[in-house]
């Protein structure tokens, strides 16, 4: 507790956010299971100079006209139009609902999404357009994510020092056809990895990708 000219301020109450964050992981390791994400490069990324232009299909007069990849399936950016896809493969706890089945009219035709909200850490940055991939074999993409802060204080919430849930978003089940499915690793290596037993918890060192910050630099704040 201070005084700033007999005006009571708040003092920063750091094991507040701890404690929140702890209960937070705890409840998606008890009650979640293990899913990899694979966080896609952005254009933000590509004007910061942390990668550059797919060779394959983003260096024709077409792609640089119109600023994106030629194709979709391309193996060399995933439809991203930059060099690798993406910028990290990570295994992180998440907590998904049950999924529901549903019909939209689309420029495809009539389509049957089928959509599920999901939780996990707050140690990465999601983007729309990101995958999460489950032991079932089905990969998601990711929708625009919820931000969840706790004030602690005096000042601006930051996510690296005050978010408690960032990652809270909705998902929609990819169609086989989808070229999230030509992302490493096969589904039956997916399924391999996400369901290791033993130490507690696993690691996935070994299957884990990452060139890039998880939050970058530039949306810090």
């Amino acid at each position: 507790m201070s005084y700033v000219r007999g005006q009571y301020v708040r003092s920063q109450q750091d094991w507040a956010v701890d404690q929140e964050r702890l209960r937070h992981d705890q409840a998606l390791h008890y009650i979640g299971e293990y899913a990899l994400f694979c966080l896609m490069w952005t254009a933000d990324d590509n004007a910061e100079g942390l990668v550059g232009e797919c060779t394959v299909c983003a260096t024709n007069r077409i792609a640089q006209a119109y600023g994106q990849a030629t194709r979709n399936k391309c193996p060399g950016c995933f439809g991203t139009r930059f060099e690798g896809g993406f910028r990290a493969l990570i295994v992180r706890p998440a907590i998904f609902t049950d999924s529901d089945d549903s019909q939209s009219f689309t420029a495809r035709g009539v389509v049957a999404p089928e959509e599920v909200h999901l939780e996990t850490t707050g140690d990465f940055r999601v983007h729309s357009g990101d995958y999460a991939m489950r032991a079932t074999g089905e990969r998601l993409q990711l929708r625009v994510p919820q931000r969840t802060t706790l004030r602690t204080g005096f000042g601006t919430p930051h996510q690296r020092e005050a978010a408690t849930a960032y990652n809270l978003t909705r998902a929609a089940v990819e169609d086989q056809d989808s070229v999230a499915y030509l992302i490493p690793p096969t589904t039956q290596e997916l399924r391999e990895i996400l369901s290791r037993t033993g130490a507690t918890p696993p690691s996935f060192a070994d299957v884990e990708v990452i060139r890039a910050p998880l939050i970058p630099e530039y949306e810090r704040d």
